[in-house]
């Protein structure tokens, strides 16, 4: 009769790619309790290059499962290894000022339906992460003091995706997309929702980011429906999306994988 393999036998990268794949929250709770062989594997700082942290609609009735603590043992297993987060459900200024202080290298940050964390403490936070490329933010409001406190803050910001309705600082319909020029020139990567941006600062974000590929507004019930604008758009723009109606975007956002986030400096200047 053939010998069952020894599965402790496997080669330890290839089971910290199988574990992987198992949620964060399964991985703390579950996965590094089952042997010695798998705790080790879960000490690893590179399981916890990308942590991926979502509170679904069943977690509201299961209160064993506290996201922020286990969020926190991600962030200090990953040894300041951790180059991308992904949060959903939940968070405070607290929980953010703790995995940011901790995360020198991060370069990607997504933050879901973060109900109990305020802008201020955002624009604050990222001062702790100069290095982030991409900021995606959904159902959290935002206002051009906000925009203008992340662009300072994060210089090589390239992807910048606000999937809610922003507030304007003072009495300008383009105070925002004119904060993103003079803050973020450098992304490649645009989508917000701005109900009363005008042709003017749809212009000054074609002119003042040079690298955008992919640009989505959301709406923008005062743009004018230039044809005109709208062929600039459509030939300087690889990616270009104009909604008008909320319901018409799908504005959920995928995290990235570790896979995605590998060699992480892919933009081209």
């Amino acid at each position: 009769m053939e010998e069952s393999p020894n599965w402790l036998e496997m080669p330890h990268e290839l089971m910290a790619n199988i574990l992987q794949r198992l949620g964060t929250a399964e991985i703390l709770n579950s996965a590094r309790k089952v042997c010695t062989t798998w705790r080790s594997i879960c000490k690893n700082p590179e399981m916890w290059k990308v942590i991926v942290m979502h509170k679904s609609f069943d977690d509201w009735n299961r209160c064993y499962v506290d996201h922020e603590r286990l969020t926190k043992q991600a962030v200090d297993l990953s040894c300041r290894e951790l180059i991308g987060i992904s949060i959903k459900g939940f968070d405070t200024n607290m929980l953010l000022d703790h995995i940011l202080l901790r995360s020198c290298k991060l370069k990607h940050l997504t933050l879901m339906s973060c109900y109990h964390m305020t802008a201020k403490g955002l624009s604050q936070a990222v001062k702790s992460v100069p290095q982030l490329e991409e900021l995606h933010i959904s159902n959290f409001f935002i206002s051009t003091e906000d925009i203008e406190a992340i662009g300072r803050n994060c210089p090589q910001l390239k992807s910048f995706i606000v999937n809610t309705v922003l507030r304007r600082a003072f009495n300008n319909c383009d105070a925002n997309a004119l904060a993103i020029v003079s803050h973020m020139p450098g992304l490649h990567h645009l989508k917000l929702f701005d109900k009363e941006m005008t042709n003017i600062g749809l212009q000054a974000i074609l002119n003042g980011c040079p690298h955008i590929e992919s640009l989505h507004i959301c709406m923008c019930y005062d743009l004018d429906r230039d044809e005109n604008l709208r062929k600039v758009c459509m030939e300087w723009v690889k990616d270009f999306k104009f909604v008008l109606h909320v319901e018409d975007y799908d504005y959920d956002y995928d995290p990235p994988s570790a896979k995605d986030l590998d060699g992480y400096s892919d933009y081209d200047d």
